[in-house]
């Protein structure tokens, strides 16, 4: 019995190290995309099957001047290599509201809404873009493709074993263990080339890399952000151990190699031209906010977007959702937004466009609610002056026949 488990943690012990896996060709003029693996040709295919499911979803985000946008950014740090391998990297904006950034075998890259929306400007986005280009280059997506066939090979037989040993249960719980790890990300070794190969990359284009880890502590407070408005709010907000190793790496490869940052070319476009580019997905991702329930965060990425374009009604209306859903939904512990701050919202609007519609029904709807007993009658009466004006412009909307009972209601209570 005590033979069978030696040979069990010695199988176990074989595979936490590596299953002896031997190092990747990276990518170039030596190992194309004409000459793949066999295995790897049927991860490229499977891939491609995925690819095409997810983009014919509707979860892809059109916007014309942002994909073009990006797809320059692309272009000015995908290294030769990888378009010597016959590669033709891309990237597309996905609408998610989760904070994520990937890519595939075959040089896709797909960015949530919520990782674009947050970005403070194009060399955080270089950061991610050098990043996933990195994995791509070293072909960790097969190297993980294989380790985990290694890793089934010995979950199984850890499997069987276990049944026959008195000490099981233990080696299943690690197996278990484990696989639930290995499911947050690449091994530990593969994203530390990923590191440095990604901040070698983003030098040669030119960017700062000092400014790296700051995208990474960024993704950081996105989360602890969602914590406290999450069921879990109570507890201490723990910021998850690869990212805050990851954005250690970076400031240790940054401080022994990166001191003198070398020639730094200007971004193809600055601060305030990054946030207009991507301004579709900010929008987005603030709909997507409002739809998880947010409202916090919508909050803060509807401002986001009204910074980008104050005189744009979209952004207004974003903003006045978020806050009415703070009002529905309080979270302890933080302030209730007032009334008041929803009228000013809607109010902003209706400076821009006197005739919107969704801020005229919601202004009267900030005076047709009450918390009192009784509604004032001034208050009756600004909700029945919206309400009308809302009825001229959209006497066909969905909630129509509604809004008319709304004004039955208030002018046979003005009428007493």
């Amino acid at each position: 019995m005590r033979e069978r488990h030696a040979a069990l943690l010695a199988a176990f012990s074989l595979f936490v190290a590596g299953c002896v896996m031997p190092p990747l060709q990276p990518l170039g003029a030596e190992r194309t995309a004409g000459d793949l693996e066999a295995d790897e040709e049927a991860l490229w295919k499977q891939t491609r099957r995925i690819q095409f499911e997810v983009e014919s979803s509707g979860l892809v985000l059109e916007d014309e001047a942002m994909n073009t946008y990006l797809g320059e950014v692309l272009q000015r740090v995908t290294p030769a290599e990888l378009q010597s391998a016959g590669l033709a990297p891309r990237v597309q904006v996905i609408s998610d509201v989760r904070i994520h950034g990937y890519s595939f075998a075959n040089g896709v890259i797909y960015l949530h809404t919520a990782l674009l929306s947050r970005m403070q400007g194009e060399t955080q986005l270089a950061t991610v873009l050098t990043r996933e280009l990195a994995h791509v280059l070293h072909r960790h997506t097969l190297r993980l493709k294989r380790d985990e066939k290694a890793r089934a090979d010995v979950m199984a037989w850890l499997g069987v074993g276990a049944s026959l040993s008195e000490y099981g249960g233990n080696a299943k719980l690690l197996a278990q263990a484990f696989s639930v790890s290995s499911a947050l990300g690449f091994p530990y070794a593969l994203e530390v080339v990923a590191d440095e190969k990604g901040l070698a990359l983003l030098a040669a284009a030119g960017y700062d890399v000092r400014e790296a880890p700051a995208f990474f502590q960024g993704t950081v407070d996105y989360l602890a952000e969602i914590h406290t408005q999450g069921p879990w709010a109570w507890a201490a907000f723990v910021p998850p151990a690869p990212m805050t190793a990851r954005i250690a790496g970076y400031r240790k490869i940054i401080d022994a190699d990166y001191r003198d940052v070398g020639d730094l070319q200007p971004p193809i476009a600055d601060p305030e031209s990054f946030r207009r580019r991507v301004q579709a997905a900010t929008l987005r991702q603030a709909e997507l906010e409002l739809s998880a329930g947010l409202f916090v965060s919508a909050e803060k990425t509807a401002r986001l977007a009204i910074d980008t374009a104050p005189r744009d009604p979209a952004g207004w209306i974003l903003l006045g959702r978020a806050l009415q859903g703070q009002r529905n939904q309080p979270i302890q512990g933080r302030a209730i937004p007032s009334v008041s701050s929803l009228r000013e919202t809607y109010t902003q609007i209706l400076e821009i466009d006197e005739d919107e519609p969704a801020a005229l029904r919601e202004l009267a709807l900030t005076f047709y609610r009450t918390t009192a007993r009784s509604r004032p009658r001034e208050s009756s009466r600004q909700a029945l002056d919206y309400f009308r004006r809302y009825l001229a412009v959209a006497p066909r909307a969905a909630d129509a026949d509604y809004i008319r009972a709304y004004v039955s209601e208030l002018e046979a209570e003005l009428a007493d």
